[in-house]
């Protein structure tokens, strides 16, 4: 098979695993675990937060530092950039500890079927 269809055909299963993982997690859990192919996506909020910690220290804080000139004490763009890193962090670190739970419950719950 041709090694471009793979890659494509890889990043379109994992692409959708992961938005199934984000809106229907409960629906999406119980197949993965049924599957065995797929688990290791449950770290997926894990995956996430260290792309966005990476592009957040090295790309948006700097730039938005050269632009709004946060060295201004009482800036509000500057505060907001605080408020939307902690609510990125809630949410990955949130949506991770219900992935592992559902991982939990389906699996003990295919193993004693």
């Amino acid at each position: 098979m041709n090694k471009k269809i793979v890659f494509l055909s890889l990043f379109y299963s994992t692409g959708q695993v992961a938005l199934g993982l984000l809106l229907h997690p409960y629906q999406t859990m119980q197949s993965l675990v049924k599957g065995k192919v797929f688990v290791w996506m449950t770290v997926t909020p894990l995956y996430i937060l260290a792309a966005a910690t990476v592009l957040w220290k090295f790309l948006v804080v700097p730039l938005a530092q050269i632009l709004f000139s946060c060295s201004t004490k009482y800036y509000v763009s500057c505060d907001l950039l605080s408020f939307v890193s902690n609510t990125v962090v809630f949410f990955c670190l949130y949506w991770q500890v219900l992935l592992l739970y559902l991982l939990l419950r389906f699996k003990l719950i295919v193993r004693n079927t």
